[in-house]
C-alpha cells in the first residue's frame, strides 16, 4: 500500500514536469513561427498560451493521477484484507506455538516496565522532595525573618524569654504543690524512717563492752625512771625512731607509781612501743640491741594481728574476701584509734552492720552498704600524718586499692565531702550517727564539751566586725557553719574569712580531730502573692 502511494505521487510529479517541458517546447516553436510580430507581443501571447496549456496538462495529469490513485487504493485495500486474513491465521498459529515463551516474555516486560516506572517515580519523588525541602526551608527562613521583624526580637532572645517565663511558671506551680504537700510528705517520710529504725533497733543486739587501748606503762622504780627514761635517754630515742610518737614520764604522788605515757603518731606504733616497754621492764632488759630485737618482734606480731582482725571483720560481716591487704591492715589499725574514747575498729563494724540492716529495710543492696560502712573511717588510721578530712583520706585509699566508685562516693558522702544523692549516702550517715549517739558509745566530759563549744562560739563571734552574723555548731563541735552579711562580705572574700576562722580555732581552741569551717553567703528574697 505504501509503495502504491509513492507510485502515484511519482506519476503526478512526472506529469507536471512533462507539462512544463512541453509548454517550453511549444513556446520556442511559436517564437520561431512568429518572427515578424513584435517581440514583446509575441512573448505575452506565448506565455498565455503556455500557461493555458500548462493548466490543461496539470488538470489532465491530476485527473489521471486521481483515477490511478483510486484504482490502486481499491487494489491495495483488497490486498490488505487478504494479508490481514492471512496475518490473523499466521499470528494465531504463532501464538499457539510460542504461548509460554510469550507469557514469560510478557511477564518480564511487565516487570521491567514496573521497575522503570517505579524508578522514574522514585527519581521524580526525590526531585520533588528536594524541591519541597528547599521551598520549606525558604518559607521557614522567611517566616522566622518576618516573625522576628514583627515581634522585634531574635529567635534566641524570644526563646530565652519564653524559657524564663515557663520556668518561672513551673517553679511557682512546684512551690505551691510543695507548700500543699510538704507537710504530708515530711510526716510520711518521718513515719517510714521511724518504722525502719524501730525494726533495726529490734533486730540489733550489740555488745557494748568494747576494749579501750591504753598507751600507759606503769614503772614502780623511780631509779629506773631516772636512769633510763630521762629526756635524753637513748632508749626512748631508739623506741620512737621512725615514728611520730613521743614518750613522757608522768609522776603523781608517793602512793601511785609513775607511768610512761606514749602519745602521738599512729596507734599501731604506740601499741608496739607499749608492748616493748612492758617486756623490757618485766625482764629488766635495757640493752639497746636487745630492745631493738624485742621491738622488731612486737612489730611483726602487731602487723600480723591487724591484718588478721581486718580479715575477721570482713568475714563476720559476710562480705567477699576480695579486699586488698593494705585496706585490711587499715581496718585492723583502727583497733588502736579512738574518737571521743570510742574504739574505731568496733565502731566501723557496728556502722557496717547497722548500714546493712537499714539497707535491707528499705530494699537496697545490703552488701554495698556494709562495705561502705567498714571502710568509712579507715582514714582515721592515717590522719596523724595526712592533712585533710578523714573521709577524704578514706576515699582516697579505697580508690587507690581498687574499691568501686559507688563505694568510694558513699564513703566521701558520710561527712559531705562529696554531695551524693543516693540511698547509700543517707544510710551510711544514719548508721554512723546511730553508732556514735547511742548511750555509752562515746565518753566526753561535759565540762570539756562546753568549754570546746564556748571556745568555738567565741572565735566565730570575734569576726562580727568582718561581717559574720551568726553560726551553727554541729556534730559535737566537729563542724561549724558561719553565716555572713552578703552586703558586707563579697564573694571573693569568703575564702580568706574561712581561713582566718580556721587558723584562729587552731590557736585558741583545744579539740580532738578536726573542725570543718563552712562560710555561707547567700541572698534570699521572699514574696507572697
Amino acid at each position: 500500500m505504501h509503495w502504491s502511494i509513492y507510485s502515484i505521487l511519482g506519476a503526478t510529479v512526472v506529469g507536471v514536469s512533462s507539462g512544463i517541458f512541453l509548454a517550453k517546447v511549444f513556446a520556442r516553436r511559436s517564437l520561431g513561427s512568429m518572427g515578424d510580430i513584435p517581440v514583446k507581443e509575441n512573448r505575452e501571447a506565448i506565455l498565455k498560451s503556455a500557461e493555458a496549456q500548462r493548466k490543461m496538462i496539470l488538470e489532465e495529469a491530476l485527473i489521471a493521477t486521481k483515477e490511478q490513485y483510486y484504482s490502486e487504493s481499491v487494489q491495495l485495500d483488497n490486498e490488505r484484507e487478504i494479508i490481514m486474513a492471512h496475518q490473523e491465521i499466521y499470528e494465531q498459529e504463532l501464538n499457539e506455538k510460542q504461548s509460554e515463551v510469550d507469557k514469560f516474555s510478557n511477564e518480564l516486560e511487565k516487570f521491567e516496565e514496573e521497575l522503570n516506572k517505579k524508578k522514574i517515580q522514585i527519581e521524580s519523588s526525590n526531585i520533588s522532595i528536594k524541591e519541597i525541602e528547599n521551598q520549606c526551608n525558604g518559607i521557614y527562613k522567611n517566616y522566622h525573618s518576618h516573625l522576628e521583624q514583627k515581634i522585634g526580637k531574635t529567635k534566641n532572645e524570644f526563646y530565652n524569654e519564653m524559657s524564663k517565663d515557663l520556668i518561672a511558671a513551673e517553679k511557682l506551680g512546684i512551690t505551691k504543690w510543695l507548700m500543699e504537700n510538704s507537710e504530708n510528705l515530711k510526716t510520711e517520710a518521718q513515719k517510714l524512717a521511724r518504722d525502719s529504725l524501730n525494726s533495726v533497733y529490734l533486730r540489733y543486739q550489740p555488745s557494748f563492752i568494747w576494749p579501750k587501748s591504753s598507751f600507759i606503762v606503769p614503772v614502780n622504780s623511780k631509779e629506773l625512771l631516772a636512769k633510763h627514761f630521762h629526756e635524753e635517754s637513748p632508749i626512748i630515742q631508739s623506741l620512737i625512731q621512725g615514728t611520730e610518737s613521743s614518750i613522757s614520764v608522768l609522776t603523781f604522788n608517793e602512793e601511785m607509781p609513775s607511768v610512761l605515757k606514749i602519745a602521738g603518731g599512729a596507734g599501731v606504733d604506740k601499741e608496739v612501743i607499749r608492748l616493748t616497754l612492758e617486756e623490757m621492764l618485766n625482764k629488766d632488759i635495757f640493752n639497746e640491741d636487745k630492745i631493738k630485737n624485742i621491738y622488731d618482734k612486737h612489730k611483726r606480731f602487731v602487723d600480723k594481728y591487724i591484718l588478721k582482725i581486718g580479715e575477721d571483720a570482713i568475714k563476720n560481716l559476710g562480705l567477699p574476701l576480695d579486699v586488698h591487704p593494705e585496706i585490711l591492715k587499715l581496718i585492723g589499725s583502727l583497733n588502736y584509734r579512738t574518737s571521743h574514747r570510742q574504739n574505731q575498729y568496733f565502731h566501723s563494724i557496728e556502722v557496717a552492720r547497722l548500714a546493712g540492716m537499714i539497707a535491707e529495710e528499705i530494699g537496697v543492696n545490703s552488701m554495698h552498704a556494709k562495705r561502705a560502712g567498714i571502710l568509712h573511717d579507715i582514714g582515721k588510721a592515717l590522719d596523724y600524718k595526712i592533712e585533710g578530712s578523714h573521709a577524704v583520706i578514706s576515699g582516697d585509699y579505697a580508690t587507690r586499692y581498687g574499691e568501686k566508685e559507688e563505694v568510694v562516693d558513699t564513703v566521701l558522702a558520710h561527712h559531705d565531702d562529696k554531695i551524693v544523692e543516693t540511698p547509700y549516702a543517707y544510710i551510711l550517715k544514719a548508721a554512723d550517727a546511730l553508732s556514735g549517739a547511742r548511750p555509752g558509745a562515746r565518753v566526753d566530759m561535759e565540762e570539756g564539751y562546753h568549754r570546746r563549744i564556748d571556745g568555738i562560739s567565741g572565735v566565730v563571734n570575734s569576726f562580727q566586725e568582718q561581717g559574720v552574723t551568726g553560726s551553727a555548731i554541729m556534730h559535737a563541735g566537729r563542724e561549724v557553719h558561719v553565716f555572713v552579711d552578703n552586703n558586707r562580705v563579697k564573694q571573693k572574700d569568703i575564702n580568706g574569712l574561712a581561713e582566718g576562722i580556721a587558723k584562729k580555732l587552731e590557736e585558741q581552741v583545744e579539740f580532738p580531730g578536726q573542725i570543718r569551717v563552712t562560710v555561707i553567703r547567700r541572698t534570699e528574697i521572699t514574696e507572697v502573692a
